[in-house]
């Protein structure tokens, strides 16, 4: 129990980081009339969450192995609620990028310190069930923002929405502060041959390019089906939001728990992702093209429950590889930096490919850039010595 109670936080400071991510498809229609946005200079609004971790994840992940993981986790919490602070009073465009930029070093020191944290806390089994379950808190926390933006904006506007789902991180990441600090990580390699390491290995690099195209895309059909769903649909906001949190949440649990079933029954992970990856692809098409509610809430179950799979069993994959030249910390900033690479890369290429294609293009697109991650989870993994 002393284990369990300290993950949970993790997880959940983890998932407040998220919900930085989910926020901003609720409040698209408004920031986009009040700061007169094109859908492709929104998709850079919503895609700045990552930019940090685009720069520089993977040197943040070795100096919080050296540094200390304890005070990465709380100093991404600070800065993640002053950025939405500047995000929320912004009077312009410029302001909103501050904002986002500023959210995105906080959400980095979280998702890079956060689960590197979880493998000092008990035995392997648990820990294997701590990493299967980090690997929900992207979906799952992208969804809480979602719902929590939505109800909050619908009655309060989109400033209250923003700082609404930065507060809860308060909650998870306090209680941290009574936790031993964990031992700092015995990788002790210089910072260049670090990063040399991990970009060299060619199983963290089959790993991270999966992830990362995954993500990125992800982030986009996030960002963007609120609006879809109410264009095309008729439905309202709060439908919406509601749609796309419930399956998410199942969805991605139910894949996540599949998912470490079957790892545990020695699937391998590549199989997994070679089936999880055509089946988003399929149930987004369907979710950007199909004419009636019904069709769509189906393939939101289906899409989401591919995701609870893909991300699983990414993260389940880490501990499998680390060792004694490849440390968690380092190979949690290489899975974040590709992936948010890909973050600010994807949405507002698909912007553009909304602005000029509508969400037909969108469907296209979305789908294709799934299909485009199996070149990577193709490859075999071989576990460390």
């Amino acid at each position: 129990m002393r284990a369990v109670l300290p993950i949970i936080f993790l997880y959940g400071t983890g998932l407040c980081a998220s919900m930085q991510v989910g926020l901003i498809g609720p409040i698209a229609v408004t920031l986009r009339q009040q700061f007169d946005l094109t859908q492709a200079q929104f998709g850079l609004v919503a895609s700045l969450i990552t930019v940090a971790g685009a720069l520089c994840a993977i040197p943040t992940g070795i100096w919080a192995a050296r540094l200390g993981l304890k005070q990465a986790v709380l100093a991404g919490g600070v800065t993640m609620l002053a950025g939405a602070i500047v995000f929320s009073q912004a009077d312009s465009v410029a302001f909103l990028y501050a904002g986002r930029v500023l959210t995105s070093i906080g959400y980095l020191l979280i998702v890079v310190g956060a689960p590197s944290w979880m493998p000092y806390f008990g035995n392997s089994r648990l820990v294997t069930l701590a990493m299967g379950l980090w690997g929900t808190f992207v979906p799952v926390g992208i969804a809480l923002g979602t719902w929590t933006s939505a109800g909050l904006s619908a009655y309060f506007g989109w400033r209250i929405a923003v700082l609404g789902c930065a507060l809860p991180v308060l909650l998870f990441a306090a209680p941290l502060l009574a936790l031993q600090k964990p031992p700092r990580d015995g990788f002790n390699r210089s910072l260049a041959n670090g990063i040399i390491g991990v970009l060299r290995d060619k199983n963290a690099l089959s790993i991270a390019m999966t992830f990362a195209i995954f993500a990125g895309t992800t982030s986009a059909t996030v960002a963007f089906m609120p609006a879809m769903l109410m264009d095309r649909l008729g439905i309202s906001l709060t439908l919406a939001a509601s749609m796309i949190g419930i399956t998410t949440i199942a969805g991605n649990i139910a894949g996540s728990l599949s998912g470490g079933i079957l790892l545990g029954k020695n699937t391998t992970g590549r199989l997994l992702l070679l089936t999880a990856l055509p089946l988003m692809a399929t149930c987004i098409a369907i979710i950007y093209l199909a004419p009636g509610l019904l069709i769509v809430i189906i393939a939101l179950c289906g899409f989401n429950f591919g995701q609870g799979i893909v991300a699983g069993t990414c993260f389940a994959m880490l501990p499998r590889i680390a060792g004694r030249n490849l440390s968690m910390p380092a190979l949690q900033g290489m899975l974040a930096q590709f992936a948010e690479i890909f973050v600010v890369i994807i949405p507002p290429v698909s912007g553009f490919i909304i602005d000029d294609f509508a969400w037909t293009g969108a469907a296209i697109a979305f789908a294709a850039f799934y299909l485009i991650s199996l070149i990577f989870a193709r490859k075999r993994i071989t576990p460390a010595p």
